[in-house]
């Protein structure tokens, strides 16, 4: 596949550049406002083409598929203008700031018979696939809880795009939606009702707790913050045992366990980012089912709409009506 970059972005040059390349496909062009930026990252790839704006790569014809790695509020609307081009588009995380707006990339996707994926790397990890083969194996007993956080330690810069509430700033958006993501893969199944509460700064959420509650007998919380060093780790308690995971999101390159208590599973270093890209390349052609899907992304959505409104209420929220 030939790739168009929208952005010269900082994960797109440590992470998402070389994992195409590595996935044996092709950087083709680089797209940012300042055209400088956009050749300095392509020439540094061997990207024979930079443009000074999102709309020019998008017209390009020889681009296949479109990673967008802009600020989290021009997600959707680039991503469905990359989709109406022609273009596949595997888009950064959190996909879209609302559930309605993922509604509006699922019509574009349908209407131009392309695809779309949002970027969540960490569950291609091999852990991920072990430990939802344990857990649907029953080995440590039926979940009864999950935990985690996800710590990041951002300077605060009222300028800069975390900390502003329209484009898409806060914990939640940035770290908080690994949490989800990976519950939800762990579950299996959506929650249906939600709580949480935030601490504000500049009117985003500089950390965030949240608790769901899946049907069943399962309850899962998680915290993230901008405040706390940069940590991660979650746990998941069975009525038989529990798992641990020191390292379960930031995964490119580093060494992890699935500590059980009386074993510990260890996965040697790998890069989860080229996982992604091979599998997103294979469903974009047919050759497999797209595991996490724009209907995937949806119920994503619905979660991270849940848990900021119960915040911003201060009361507990029901999902029920987006599951009939």
């Amino acid at each position: 596949m030939r790739w168009g970059f929208l952005g010269a972005s900082k994960i797109g040059a440590s992470a998402l550049a070389p994992a195409i390349l590595e996935a044996g496909h092709m950087l083709h062009a680089v797209g940012a406002r300042d055209i400088a930026r956009a050749r300095t990252f392509a020439d540094r790839f061997a990207a024979p083409r930079a443009y000074g704006s999102y709309a020019e790569l998008i017209a390009d014809p020889e681009i296949d598929a479109v990673y967008n790695a802009l600020t989290n509020e021009a997600h959707v609307p680039w991503s469905i203008a990359a989709l109406q081009a022609g273009k596949h588009v595997l888009c950064e995380k959190p996909l879209a700031l609302n559930a309605a707006e993922v509604g509006a990339l699922q019509s574009a996707e349908q209407a131009s018979g392309r695809r779309a994926m949002e970027a969540f790397c960490h569950v291609f990890h091999p852990q991920i696939a072990r430990l939802t083969e344990v857990i649907t194996a029953g080995d440590i007993g039926d979940p009864v809880a999950i935990h985690s956080w996800f710590g990041g330690n951002f300077t605060f810069d009222p300028a800069e795009f975390h900390w502003i509430p329209e484009r898409g700033g806060g914990a939640l958006y940035d770290l908080g939606c690994y949490c989800v993501s990976l519950t939800r893969v762990l579950a299996g199944r959506e929650p249906d009702h939600i709580q949480s509460s935030q601490t504000l700064r500049n009117g985003v959420d500089a950390t965030l707790a949240g608790l769901m509650q899946f049907p069943g007998e399962l309850t899962a919380s998680f915290t993230c913050s901008f405040d706390a060093p940069r940590t991660q780790q979650m746990t998941i308690l069975g009525r038989r045992g529990r798992v641990q995971l020191d390292w379960p999101f930031s995964t490119k390159g580093r060494a992890t366990h699935l500590d059980f208590g009386d074993r510990v599973e260890s996965f040697e270093p790998m890069d989860p980012y080229v996982a992604m890209v091979a599998h997103f390349a294979r469903a974009t052609v047919g050759a497999e089912p797209m595991r996490y899907d724009l209907g995937w992304s949806l119920g994503q959505a619905r979660v991270l709409d849940g848990l900021r409104g119960a915040a911003k209420q201060g009361s507990r929220v029901s999902l029920l009506r987006h599951h009939p």
